[in-house]
């Protein structure tokens, strides 16, 4: 059977919810903790980017509907997609989300805007654009060719896409900090917006998707990628415990060929300067924000926050 159009939602099942973003905000554990729900039917896959990209929203709504497996009457569907909020470089989003289910909920989390684009540019570097090579390209060099980092944390931007199709009583604005400091607090508040019943969902894997923990994997295998090609090292190794291949491993990691890899696909950390001028940057969108929203966000333009 042909694909449905893509502009023209066939009659099945499409989310009564999204979380939008941002990137590196949380959304990651935060969809883990949906699938633990009963009430919740969430997308098979995260990122599915339907509404976002040309090439994928070609594909038609039998095909996103085929994400959803067999929700049940009286669950909620959802779809979590970062690149929703992430315009400019993905202007039809909003219009096409608004079109196909122009009563969904919005589930936004922010982050502090200098810190998440930080983090953005290590994930696209280091597991997007170039996985597995040294890095070669700083943040600045980054986001002069491709503002998209940047572009991210201008919440308020990517909220006035929205505006013009959802009031903001369907949104519910959240906040990464408050998500580490209570998650459980946060999960209650996300519960009574979707109008569902309060469920345990602590036992969900824990998964580590921040840039730091993601790049210390990714470095750990390139230290460790030509040790195991030596022969017989890799099936001595393997047969260690877990926590001696640790000890091991962090005795390579000090070594001078330890410390070479690491520098090698480190990226830079983020200078003083240029958080300072990202904080200037970011100060007047921020202020729109916290007024939209009633916040206090100064924190936010502090140096050392």
């Amino acid at each position: 059977m042909p694909a449905s159009s893509s502009e023209d939602p066939v009659s099945c099942r499409l989310p009564d919810f999204l979380m939008i973003g941002a990137a590196k905000s949380g959304t990651t554990m935060l969809t883990q903790r949906f699938r633990r729900h009963p009430r919740l039917c969430v997308s098979r896959v995260k990122e599915s980017e339907f509404f976002a990209r040309d090439e994928v929203f070609a594909k038609g709504f039998d095909w996103y509907h085929s994400l959803f497996e067999d929700p049940r009457p009286d669950q909620l569907c959802c779809d979590a997609s970062t690149a929703y909020s992430r315009s400019p470089q993905y202007p039809l989003a909003a219009e096409r989300i608004a079109k196909s289910v122009p009563d969904a909920k919005l589930i936004y989390v922010m982050r502090n805007p200098v810190d998440r684009a930080y983090s953005h540019y290590v994930h696209r570097i280091t597991k997007e654009l170039y996985p597995g090579e040294p890095v070669r390209v700083s943040f600045e060099e980054h986001v002069k060719a491709d503002p998209m980092c940047i572009d991210g944390s201008r919440y308020m931007d990517q909220i006035n896409k929205y505006l013009p199709y959802y009031p903001k009583e369907r949104f519910l604005f959240l906040f990464s900090e408050n998500l580490r400091a209570d998650p459980e607090s946060v999960l209650s508040q996300i519960w009574a917006f979707l109008g569902i019943e309060e469920v345990d969902t602590s036992n969900a894997p824990v998964i580590a998707n921040d840039a730091k923990t993601a790049q210390g994997h990714a470095i750990r295998s390139q230290t460790t990628g030509p040790l195991r090609r030596v022969p017989g090292l890799h099936a001595a190794a393997r047969a260690l415990p877990q926590s001696w291949r640790d000890k091991l491993y962090s005795l390579i990691a000090k070594s001078p060929y330890g410390k070479w890899q690491h520098r090698r696909h480190s990226p830079p950390e983020l200078s003083h300067e240029t958080r300072s001028h990202l904080i200037n940057e970011f100060r007047e969108p921020n202020r729109c924000l916290a007024e939209f929203l009633g916040k206090d966000l100064s924190h936010w333009s502090e140096l050392d926050s």
